[in-house]
């Protein structure tokens, strides 16, 4: 997971550059890698994966100083970061890091523009090796766990 998690980064940093973007880099590093974090034991509280990872990172990172504005987005990322709709009115390392995850869970089936030779090389770089796998351990414990918080994950609103 720890390698998703660059993946996802380096895919947003990649959307952005796309658009033109610039966006905060090392607000965009940490949503890549903390994106999912809700959903391991150490950082849930039982609800929504999504909505449990932001909280761990606000405590997180407000701890390390970061300014509430940066928090806020960085939140934004991880709790949008399965919405159904864009998130550009969030700002650019929300919007990047949705469509980045989906381009990376999809193993580049959606695109958003990236070119699929550049994806594979960053997966020869950073293999995709057990992904599904922990990923749908993953998956399956939370159902176990906590049932009635998969459809938040989707329909928060």
């Amino acid at each position: 997971m720890e390698r998703h998690g660059i993946r996802v980064f380096r895919i947003a940093e990649r959307l952005a550059a796309m658009r033109g973007e610039q966006p905060d880099r090392e607000l965009l590093r940490c949503a890549g890698l903390l994106h999912d974090l809700g959903i391991y034991e150490g950082a849930s509280r039982g609800g929504v994966y999504v909505h449990d990872g932001a909280l761990f990172a606000r405590e997180l990172l407000g701890g390390a100083g970061w300014p509430e504005e940066r928090l806020a987005v960085l939140a934004d990322a991880i709790e949008c970061h399965h919405e159904l709709r864009p998130q550009w009115s969030r700002g650019v390392e929300v919007e990047t890091v949705r469509r980045a995850d989906l381009v990376e869970v999809t193993n580049c089936a959606v695109r958003f523009g990236i070119d699929r030779a550049w994806y594979r090389a960053l997966c020869r770089e950073l293999p995709r090796m057990g992904f599904y796998r922990e990923l749908g351990g993953l998956v399956a414990g939370m159902l176990k766990e906590r049932p009635l918080t998969l459809p938040r994950i989707f329909l928060r609103r």
